[in-house]
């Protein structure tokens, strides 16, 4: 037990406080004049105590006291000494805010700067010192309970020590550990149950027993072990006797473990090998000749555990879409009022499920969108006034489950993209011709996602450098999805993207062209037909097949990617179409043959500077061949 792996354990637990006390900050906040404030007020006490007591055990003394300094400054309020007011929950989030770079500087072994700590914690304490400390009296600890039973004659330097940490006591593991200090500090520890192992790494309870040979009174050997605090009851009796502890340890251990993040990773990247090691099977035990029905059938076994196993980790895997999603709200809190703008934030969809390697990565992207609906959508009080609507702008975000995808959704009803401006500076670019009038939704987005073009008049801190939209659109393709967009001026924006659950295995159609093996995303595949040269017909600018009296625009990926004399050794007749969808668009992809649908491990592909992107990863197949995935939105 290291104390990195201490370290790594509180700052993510103290992470969890932070986003449930900002989440009361902005509620408080956000509550009319009068509203009743103790529900969220208690959060906050409950939230601060649990981190001051867990930044204690791990000897962070910063985060301890800024903690406590919080916790004080809101003990008027709890009392109903002092009314609420907007320039506290101000004082207060600000102070949440240096609290989370000190966890971080804390868990990471960085010092603090002192010098900025120590003006906030004098802002932070109450005028009316006296007030304070009836505050930190009220505040004290109850003492904990404290038994001792007579020692056994024969033998009276062994005791047994059994310890019961308080019901709240955050770090149990930790808090036990200094309390075992504070018993060597007046005898020898000879063993403890259960063992020290148990107390991180398994389901431990707070309830332990210390075998201890001292030379001490058992009332000085209790008082040691309440010094360490958190500690709700000491008994101290003989080695012989059934400890309290031994009867609690009963008790069910919890039903949730925490695990190390990698240690997922690395069992996800495993079950994929397994999964292409099931196909390779499966392909070998169907083409024996002569068929051995008991390879056969082991075969089909081994598949069938290794797809339970598979979809066991999937969902091992999943967390709730709150995870990302909580940390937004203060960012638009913080974002609109230094832009002096009002905005009511939604979100929808928080529950959902979602892999954790997607959530990590999904972030980033919506942090941009959100800073720019911020920034360049949502009009200030008197502008939206003047236009005839509510002071308040709206920002949703959305998110949803869309068949086999997921589907993120950021919307603002504000001023929407100025198209003639975005044209304007395509033109000067040279990015769109000079007789070029108007811009659809799917140009508009690929201008506005140009590298370095911005419609912004100055350059600031949130935007004007023209690379927010241009990095969401580069993430999302990384990860298999697409960017959509729709604006109207005047009413709003709405950003949509369109990503697989997963982003380690998918679903994926795996296609020959030019002799070589390509995976197309199953998520964009709608259906798969024969081809025929009867299909072809040519429409607007370039080739296009009917499917059901419906014109498709076609592309042709043997030529597309340089190995035309494929459709002639194989000949028309036995060349396919995939008719795929992307952002509301169908497109027919020829491709030479139709190989399998299966599971592929994605393994990501770097992108050569300057080179076309045309695939999204890469995924060896079960018979050991290389497949490129295609990016299914570049080939438009």
């Amino acid at each position: 037990m290291t104390a990195a792996r201490y370290a790594a354990l509180f700052q993510a637990e103290a992470r969890e406080h932070l986003t449930v006390i900002d989440d009361a900050l902005l509620s408080l906040e956000r509550a009319s004049t009068g509203a009743d404030p103790a529900e969220q007020v208690a959060t906050l006490f409950r939230g601060m105590h649990s981190i001051k007591g867990m930044a204690a055990a791990m000897g962070y003394a910063d985060v301890e006291r800024l903690a406590h300094a919080l916790e004080s400054r809101c003990e008027p309020v709890r009392h109903g000494d002092e009314a609420l007011h907007g320039d506290l929950v101000a004082l207060l989030l600000e102070g949440t805010a240096a609290m989370r770079t000190s966890i971080d500087d804390a868990a990471d072994g960085r010092v603090t700067l002192t010098s900025g700590l120590e003006g906030l914690l004098a802002r932070l304490t109450p005028a009316d010192r006296g007030r304070g400390l009836a505050a930190l009296v009220r505040a004290m600890p109850a003492p904990q309970t404290v038994h001792s039973r007579p020692a056994d004659k024969d033998d009276p330097a062994d005791r047994l020590v059994d310890i019961v940490l308080t019901a709240d006591c955050p770090l149990k593991g930790v808090r036990a550990l200094i309390v075992l200090t504070k018993l060597r500090a007046v005898g020898t520890v000879q063993g403890t149950a259960p063992p020290l192992e148990q107390w991180q790494d398994g389901p431990f309870t707070g309830a332990f027993s210390v075998t201890l040979r001292s030379p001490a009174s058992d009332t000085d050997i209790a008082n040691a072990a309440s010094s360490a605090g958190e500690v709700a009851e000491v008994v101290v009796h003989q080695p012989l006797r059934e400890s309290r502890a031994a009867s609690t340890r009963t008790v069910a251990p919890a039903g949730t473990v925490r695990l190390d993040a990698r240690r997922l990773d690395t069992l996800l990247e495993l079950v994929g090998e397994l999964v292409v090691t099931r196909d390779r099977l499966l392909r070998a035990a169907e083409g024996m000749t002569p068929p051995d029905r008991d390879v056969l059938r082991a075969a089909r076994d081994a598949a069938r555990l290794v797809s339970a196993l598979q979809e066991e980790v999937r969902q091992s895997r999943l967390l709730p879409a709150a995870d990302v999603f909580d940390r937004f709200p203060r960012l638009v809190r913080d974002v609109a009022r230094e832009l002096g703008k009002e905005v009511s934030f939604v979100m929808e969809g928080r529950e959902l499920a979602l892999d954790r390697s997607l959530l990590e990565a999904i972030g980033d992207p919506i942090l941009h969108l959100l800073r720019n609906a911020l920034d360049h959508g949502i009009e200030t009080p008197a502008v939206r006034r003047a236009s005839g609507k509510a002071a308040a702008g709206t920002l949703v975000l959305r998110a949803a489950r869309e068949r086999s995808h997921l589907q993120l959704e950021v919307r603002d009803d504000g001023r929407g993209i100025d198209r003639a401006a975005v044209l304007q500076r395509a033109r000067a670019r040279g990015l769109v011709p000079e007789t070029q009038s108007t811009l659809d939704d799917g140009e508009l987005l690929r201008l506005i996602a140009h590298p370095g073009l911005s419609t912004a008049t100055a350059v600031t801190t949130l935007s004007g450098r023209g690379v927010g939209v241009d990095v969401v659109n580069a993430r999302v393709r990384a990860l298999g999805g697409q960017l959509a967009l729709a604006s109207t001026e005047g009413q709003g924006t709405v950003f949509t993207l369109r990503l697989p659950v997963t982003i380690a295995i998918a679903r994926a159609l795996v296609v020959e062209i030019g002799g070589r093996a390509f995976a197309i995303p199953a998520v964009h595949v709608e259906e798969v037909l024969s081809y025929h040269e009867s299909l072809l017909v040519h429409h607007g600018t370039g080739p296009a097949v009917t499917v059901r009296d419906e014109i498709i625009p076609l592309v042709a990926l043997d030529e597309r990617f340089g190995s035309p004399a494929s459709s002639t050794a194989r000949g028309e007749e036995d060349q396919h179409l995939a008719i795929v969808e992307v952002a509301g668009r169908r497109v027919a992809l020829r491709v030479d043959a139709l190989v399998a649908q299966q599971d592929i491990v994605v393994k990501p592909l770097d992108q050569v500077r300057g080179a076309t992107s045309w695939f999204s990863g890469a995924t060896v197949l079960g018979d050991g061949r290389l497949a490129l995935i295609l990016d299914v939105a570049s080939l438009l």
